[in-house]
């Protein structure tokens, strides 16, 4: 049985240049450079209360994991064509929760830090329930956990 994923109609238009492969490289650049910015580009606060400091790290790490979380289910629906638009908006959506954790990290712009995170949670999540073809992976994915049960 074949794995392969076809494409939404409407989106092979406009995805014919891009491949999985480097729609996939662009979600990992731009979650990448995200976190890395809002780790490395804000100055720790200093002068914070060190148990403060401590739930609010534990809470960044919690928060990095949502935004691992959903970053994989993004890398996941990549396999199959995206038109740029979405793309665009995907990639958007993942960086601002990559870059929320390390504001909250450095305790510099926590409230800012939270906001990117939720934010780019919401997006993703509003995202992925308007895309045609997160619906089609998921029905093909089903089929092909289905037919395996059935070997067994």
């Amino acid at each position: 049985m074949s794995t392969t994923i076809a494409a939404a109609p409407h989106a092979q238009a406009g995805a014919r240049r891009l491949t999985p492969a480097r729609a996939r490289l662009i979600l990992a650049a731009a979650m990448a450079t995200a976190a890395a910015a809002g780790f490395a580009l804000t100055a720790p606060a200093t002068g914070a209360d060190p148990a403060l400091t401590r739930l609010l790290r534990a809470m960044a790490v919690i928060k990095i994991l949502f935004a691992a979380g959903a970053g994989a289910t993004l890398y996941w629906r990549l396999a199959s064509p995206v038109a740029p638009w979405r793309l665009a908006a995907y990639a958007t959506a993942a960086a601002a929760m990559a870059a929320g954790p390390g504001l909250i990290w450095n305790m510099s712009h926590i409230a800012a830090g939270a906001a990117l995170l939720h934010g780019g949670l919401l997006g993703t999540i509003l995202l992925l329930w308007r895309d045609p073809g997160m619906a089609l992976r998921l029905e093909q994915a089903i089929a092909i956990r289905r037919s395996k049960k059935a070997l067994f």
